[in-house]
């Protein structure tokens, strides 16, 4: 590569060769700029002038063999160095784990992903960044949220149990959040309950299956999901999200979403509290974009012994107001039956919250992957033009959202929205402000709950337990099934002889 052509390596992308794809997913949750190099061609490395490697991967004299004297190779297996676990594969990590929660004095568990992906994220991403500010570069990504917003909010409600009433109830207190709360319904409970589909009718209503369960087996989850698609449709739904039963992810419901056209799932077994991203299935990204939300709900309140939904008002509240004043999404949810619908005050607490704070996008979880899915598709670059002086390109304008950039210098952030195609950004007349700190109080991760299986769950687990699918609907493919299958039908004669 000549001297010449170095000369013009550009600002962004970040070039990576031989990454980790845990590296990848959160620059395309950051926003930032970046190609993937699949073969070192002669230009190959031509578009950038950071490249990122994996010194685990690849030696730094194989990768400066690659490069000119205008390039800057960092190696990302320094970022592995103090952690715990490889942060890489820890953002990749699919598994869940039992959490726990000391909150208001109530000792809250709940299954969630096994890692804290945000914190994950925010560490390397930030060590990172200055790297590339330390090398006389520039960090700058695309807003997370459509401009002039700062954060978002949504209140998901998963809708389990055909209790109208409650329903009703839910739905008085909801009104001033009409407009940024989704909806997930288990047609199997509110199939026949026209009175509450019919107030949905205008809302943000998705899919939470038929039957309230996420099974093993790949056909059992696409049978459910198929059966749930076709009663909300028929009364006039359009399906776009899902949002999976006690937060539960695996590959075969992953596969069934993928294979039904959807377009996002929000299930915290896989990832909670966090910016939207698209999972890692082994050997490529998930179609299905991931859309977080914070695990904490009103039963885990109840199962602990809480009597009424004050301390769940002020948990919920303050969990939204740290992560709306850190920039973050502020995405809670809950239940209407037996819960929200007799607990007033959680709503009126979020609405509250929420009227303090101008700059929170009060949007739907449908309306925010439909954002998510144009930000992540949009290709740019930035091209140094002289000193203090950045262009920013993009290869395909739309006027779709609102688009803005963050740029970055140290602790220190400036927002400049976005009009056209090219954008002259002169980095000394910009008004900077310091990035704010999360507080990490209300939206911490998890302990894991260090409590030993019983017999019992071990038993359950294997056999995928659940009493919600009608035991003439349970297959008998596997011994799980059989077994599973032989002692529901024990159970249920021993409920009749009672």
């Amino acid at each position: 590569m000549s001297e010449v052509l170095a000369a013009r390596l550009d600002a962004l992308p970040l070039l990576l060769w031989k990454t980790p794809p845990g590296l990848e997913l959160i620059l395309a949750q950051e926003g930032v700029a970046f190609e993937v190099v699949r073969d070192p061609r002669p230009f190959a490395f031509r578009s950038g002038r950071f490249v990122l490697f994996d010194g685990r991967r690849e030696s730094p004299t194989a990768v400066r063999a690659l490069l000119t004297a205008g390039h800057v190779a960092i190696d990302v297996d320094s970022h592995r160095k103090g952690e715990p676990v490889d942060p890489f594969d820890a953002l990749v990590d699919d598994r869940p784990m039992r959490g726990e929660w000391n909150v208001g004095g109530f000792t809250l568990r709940e299954r969630v992903a096994r890692r804290p992906k945000a914190l994950i994220r925010e560490r390397i991403i930030g060590r990172l960044r200055e790297d590339v500010l330390a090398r006389d570069g520039v960090w700058i990504r695309l807003a997370p949220f459509p401009h002039p917003f700062r954060s978002a909010f949504n209140l998901r409600v998963d809708l389990d149990e055909p209790l109208a009433e409650d329903y009703f109830r839910f739905a008085n207190a909801r009104r001033p959040l009409n407009e940024c709360t989704t909806h997930f319904v288990s047609t199997a409970a509110y199939q026949a309950e026209r009175a509450v589909l019919a107030d949905l009718a205008g809302l943000d209503a998705q899919s939470h299956g038929h039957h309230h369960h996420v099974y093993r087996d790949g056909e059992a989850n696409l049978r459910n999901l198929e059966r749930a698609d076709l009663i909300l449709r028929s009364r006039g739904f359009r399906v776009e999200g899902f949002a999976a039963p006690h937060g539960r992810w695996n590959a075969a419901l992953d596969d069934a979403l993928e294979a039904l056209g959807y377009s996002y799932s929000s299930d915290f077994q896989i990832g909670y509290d966090d910016l939207p991203f698209f999972p890692w299935r082994g050997d490529r990204s998930s179609t299905v974009l991931q859309v977080p939300v914070h695990p904490i709900c009103e039963g885990l309140f109840l199962d602990a012994g809480a009597v009424d939904g004050r301390p769940v008002a002020e948990h919920l509240a303050a969990a939204v107001a740290e992560k709306a004043d850190a920039g973050e999404p502020a995405f809670v949810y809950g239940h209407p039956e037996r819960r929200l619908g007799r607990m007033p005050e959680v709503l009126s607490a979020l609405t509250a919250t929420l009227e303090r704070r101008p700059l929170v996008w009060r949007t739907t979880l449908t309306d925010m992957a439909r954002w998510w899915r144009f930000r992540a598709s949009r290709k740019w670059l930035a091209i140094v033009r002289g000193p203090g002086r950045v262009e920013v390109q993009f290869d395909e304008w739309s006027g779709e959202h609102p688009l803005a950039l963050e740029v970055f210098r140290g602790a220190f952030r400036a927002l400049l929205p976005l009009s056209g195609p090219r954008t002259v950004v002169d980095l000394d007349s910009l008004a900077f402000e310091r990035v704010p700190v999360p507080a990490r109080r209300a939206a911490r991760p998890p302990a894991p709950d260090r409590r030993p299986d019983s017999w019992r769950q071990l038993v359950r687990r294997a056999i995928d337990w659940e009493t919600v699918t009608p035991i003439d609907e349970i297959p008998d493919a596997t011994l799980a099934d059989r077994v599973k299958k032989g002692l529901r039908r024990w159970k249920r004669q021993k409920a009749e002889a009672i």
